[in-house]
């Protein structure tokens, strides 16, 4: 891999063709991804984008929407693809949502893993986790990717100055006419790295750079205003009032959330990216991880550290996810570089003779990170978050030398046990709050008497198609080799009707309808058996029949309900 300033390997043919695999891999995974788009999809978040990108197309002016990040420039680029699409939702979505989402983010991991001449597994294992993991919901979140991708400090932009200072003033103007929220937070989040986590480069070229990213921001902010004077006349007051003043206001719908490590939601089974995010978030600025990587991948998860802010507004796994690309990408990095070097990484870890007071000092500047920036429920989290995890990697990497090591084994000890200690917390309340046989209990509580009393004191009964532990619970055998009633369940009617003719079976207690109509089954329970009791029990939604045999002789039939913990006639 090379490092910052550093780019004599050459690309080679085996990245290539893994750069190719990936790029046709992210079209065919994009394609297959996307449903039919129907009326409720014209009715939510994505649909609204739909509607908009439709009125641009047809000469609209385009939104400024700063509290969501969306600008005129984005609205551009929709209509254009609405214009493809020929106005089909579904074919729009493709392009807007996955193909230049999530495709195209997979595709950009790749070409990073180009630039960095990462081995082939590194940029398979960055693409399948931008592609399958922290997957961008839409284009919006792919400019992130690309942020980073056109600023890593290798190859062109090191040894062409020129170059490099175009990209630093275009790329923010660029990125503004899109999206204004992320063209703030990577200015930001290049400025970080020029001013704390560059190398071997002067301090004077280093405020430069920053002052060149600066400008840029403020060349879109400033084109923009004209192109609105210009273009459709709105005056720089109104201008102003809706693109800066209006929008520095407090929003009523504003929404800050406390991060409940231990309490969090597990909605779309993707609860390992809530669960890990904020602590996969700091790992590369552990001092010891931040004082052996390149710059490349400082860049990259400086970047990732400051989107913390969209997923501290809202805690959920659309907003985690799509922005969790970068720091995936931060952690494969960073994992593939220590790697690496792991034997100057040997060799370099001393333990000082203090190491346990040490190592809690790095397990507390990781807990207070977390506490502070994940838990204030204001913008003042976010914020303390950046600068407590910049401060601990540049400060505990430059000044801790021989202690380093000690410090970064407790802030690890935090940042990877509170999520393991999470995790079993999580698995023991689901332990006690789950009722993993409340259906059964609930049907032996109130169906196990007619049970009895249909049954005749024989123990040998049938249950079908599900809940089994019935026959422990009521304390019954089965007279048939059946339990699973599969969807080529018919190959045993040869056996199983002669049984259900002559009796062998003397009760059925059926307890749901079958997953797989069997007409046949049915046909001969109906025939030769006799709905004893049929109890409905509302609470659970479920209805048990208990079928006798009619060899059995005439018996009292029952239809009952429970209701508010009483069993009661239906009828």
């Amino acid at each position: 891999m090379a490092t910052s300033g550093e780019q004599a390997e050459r690309v080679g043919t085996v990245r290539w063709a893994t750069f190719a695999g990936v790029c046709v891999l992210a079209l065919v995974w994009s394609a297959y991804s996307v449903g039919a788009q129907n009326g409720t999809f014209l009715t939510q978040d994505f649909g609204a984008q739909y509607h908009l990108a439709k009125m641009t197309a047809h000469g609209a002016i385009p939104l400024v929407d700063f509290e969501h990040g969306w600008n005129a420039g984005s609205f551009w680029v929709s209509a254009v693809l609405y214009w493809i699409a020929s106005g089909s939702p579904t074919i729009w979505y493709f392009l807007w949502g996955r193909l230049l989402g999530a495709g195209l983010g997979a595709v950009l991991a790749a070409a990073i893993g180009l630039r960095l001449r990462l081995h082939p597994a590194v940029m398979i294992a960055l693409a399948l986790g931008v592609l399958l993991l922290a997957t961008p919901l839409h284009i919006k979140y792919t400019i992130c990717l690309l942020w980073v991708f056109v600023l890593l400090p290798v190859g062109p932009l090191e040894s062409r100055p020129r170059l490099a200072a175009a990209a630093r003033v275009l790329l923010p103007a660029l990125v503004f006419w899109q999206y204004v929220e992320l063209a703030v937070l990577l200015t930001g989040a290049s400025g970080l790295f020029e001013l704390f986590a560059r190398r071997a480069v002067p301090w004077r070229t280093r405020i430069l750079n920053c002052v060149q990213l600066a400008g840029g921001f403020v060349l879109g902010l400033v084109v923009q205003a004209m192109a609105y004077r210009v273009l459709w006349g709105l005056s720089f007051a109104d201008f102003n009032r809706q693109v800066i003043l209006g929008q520095t206001e407090t929003h009523e719908g504003s929404q800050y959330a406390v991060w409940n490590f231990f309490d969090l939601p597990t909605e779309s089974g993707r609860f390992f990216i809530l669960a890990l995010y904020p602590f996969a978030l700091l790992i590369p600025f552990v001092p010891l991880v931040w004082q052996r990587v390149s710059d490349s991948t400082r860049l990259v998860a400086l970047a990732g550290l400051v989107l913390v802010v969209v997923p501290i507004r809202r805690v959920d796994n659309p907003h985690t996810t799509t922005v969790s690309a970068l720091v995936l990408l931060a952690l494969v990095l960073a994992v593939a570089e220590l790697y690496e070097r792991r034997t100057s990484l040997e060799a370099g870890v001393r333990a000082p003779a203090i190491a346990l007071p040490l190592a809690a000092a790095g397990a507390a500047w990781a807990a207070a990170t977390l506490w502070i920036g994940f838990g204030l429920q204001s913008m003042a989290g976010a914020v303390l978050l950046v600068a407590l995890a910049v401060a601990g990697a540049v400060l505990g990497s430059t000044f801790l030398r021989g202690a380093v090591a000690a410090v970064s084994a407790g802030a690890l000890v935090v940042l990877g046990g509170v999520p393991a200690l999470a995790a079993v917390d999580h698995l023991g309340d689901m332990r006690r709050d789950a009722k993993s046989f409340a259906v059964s209990d609930s049907i032996v509580r109130w169906a196990g008497p007619e049970y009895e009393r249909c049954s005749g004191g024989t123990r040998e009964a049938l249950v079908m198609p599900n809940y089994l532990e019935l026959y422990d619970t009521l304390e019954i055998t089965n007279p048939t080799p059946y339990y699973l009633f599969h969807y080529d369940f018919a190959q045993y009617e040869d056996v199983l009707v002669p049984q259900l003719e002559d009796g062998s079976i003397p009760v059925i207690i059926e307890t749901m309808p079958l997953h797989t109509p069997q007409p046949w089954l049915t046909d001969a329970i109906r025939a030769n058996y006799v709905p004893c009791s049929v109890v409905r029990i509302e609470k659970q939604a479920t209805t048990v029949t208990i079928w006798t045999h009619k060899s059995r002789g005439r018996v009292e039939q029952r239809d009952l309900s429970v209701r508010g913990g009483e069993i009661v006639a239906t009828r």
